[in-house]
């Protein structure tokens, strides 16, 4: 089954291999505001028709330092390093809640709006085996960026690379978000990630 491998300055974080899964991201994002400049996720889920879902994380929230390399290659196949482990693993000693409805709330944009800055931009630089690439950085505006590398079932000799900034009207106001790189890599595909 296909894979996905990251590396976090050369160093193998995970490998995840998308065997019973329906989806598997990576994830990478930040803000302005937050204490850390990006963090990492790995996370992955199964849908199967009449039966219950199931969301994994391999990686949660782990935190990204100015000049690290991020490296994410897709594979032909592979086996995972680790399993996945549910939001109850994860958090054991966090009671569950029946919240079904995470639509932020105009308090919590007031909330955002006025916390304290810790940097007025991000700096990229992207690189992906097939040639393109992209160097870059947000404006003052942008309150944060996100990339991602997400493989799906229904397409599954390929995964889509995204990075992308927004400011939290466009959050607020569901406007579309400033892209700033997207492709498709197949089997052997690897992008590289630099966040400043």
């Amino acid at each position: 089954m296909p894979a996905l491998d990251i590396s976090v300055d050369g160093v193998k974080v995970v490998t995840v291999s998308t065997d019973g899964l329906d989806v598997l991201g990576v994830d990478i994002g930040g803000t302005q505001v937050d204490e850390e400049l990006a963090s990492l996720d790995v996370s992955g889920g199964a849908y199967p028709d009449g039966g219950a879902p199931t969301s994994l994380t391999w990686v949660a929230c782990t935190p990204l330092h100015a000049g690290q390399q991020i490296d994410v290659t897709f594979r032909e196949s592979g086996r995972s390093s680790q399993p996945g482990k549910t939001i109850e693993e994860l958090f054991p000693d966090e009671p569950l809640t029946e919240q079904t409805d995470f639509t932020p709330t105009a308090e919590m944009f007031k909330e955002l709006r006025a916390k304290p800055k810790r940097r007025e931009k991000f700096i990229f630089r992207l690189i992906s085996s097939s040639g393109a690439s992209f160097l870059g950085e947000t404006n003052p505006a942008e309150h944060g960026f996100g990339f991602s590398v997400l493989w799906n079932s229904f397409h599954p000799g390929q995964a889509r690379v995204s990075l992308h900034a927004y400011t939290l009207d466009s959050l607020e106001t569901r406007s579309p978000l400033n892209n700033l790189f997207e492709e498709k890599i197949a089997y052997g595909g690897s992008v590289e990630l630099h966040v400043a």
